[in-house]
């Protein structure tokens, strides 16, 4: 957004820190739930703070699938860049980081059918484990999280 001389406030929007690409998909506090809750599906509480660390922690918990690896990231990059403009542009804001982590489950399906059909129905079978556990850690969950503006949402 610098580089375009956008006017706008270089704060990320979920948080008070300078937004980088980094981190936003990684690093800032929301997108550290989303990591941790795609970990959980993978039976790990540690998660990527780079791409680079993702293409390792991808490896290790899911060696022999890395036709996959890079639709995951793109699916949950997307997600998180999405809920980000939404909230910069449209001053709409998520209630809770699980919306990024449904709304990644919803593309994932979307694509698997763009693949051929053995990794299609990885794909598919992992965006529906991921929004199953994500289903029942919202249960668990209590209120929403605030926003960087203090409300809970919308």
């Amino acid at each position: 957004m610098k580089k375009r001389l956008w006017p706008g406030d270089s704060c990320c929007s979920f948080c008070d820190q300078p937004e980088t690409t980094q981190h936003l998909m990684f690093l800032c506090p929301v997108s550290r739930v989303v990591w941790r809750t795609v970990g959980s599906v993978l039976g790990t509480d540690c998660c990527p703070n780079t791409i680079w660390q993702y293409y390792v922690w991808m490896y290790s918990f899911l060696p022999g699938l890395d036709k996959i690896y890079t639709v995951g990231l793109a699916a949950i990059c997307w997600a998180i860049w999405l809920a980000r403009n939404r909230a910069t542009f449209e001053l709409k804001w998520i209630n809770s980081p699980f919306e990024i982590v449904f709304t990644a489950c919803a593309f994932l399906m979307y694509w698997a059918g763009l693949q051929k059909p053995e990794i299609g129905k990885m794909v598919k079978k992992g965006a529906e484990m991921l929004k199953e556990n994500t289903t029942q850690m919202l249960l668990l969950c209590g209120p929403p999280i605030p926003t960087r503006d203090g409300r809970d949402g919308n």
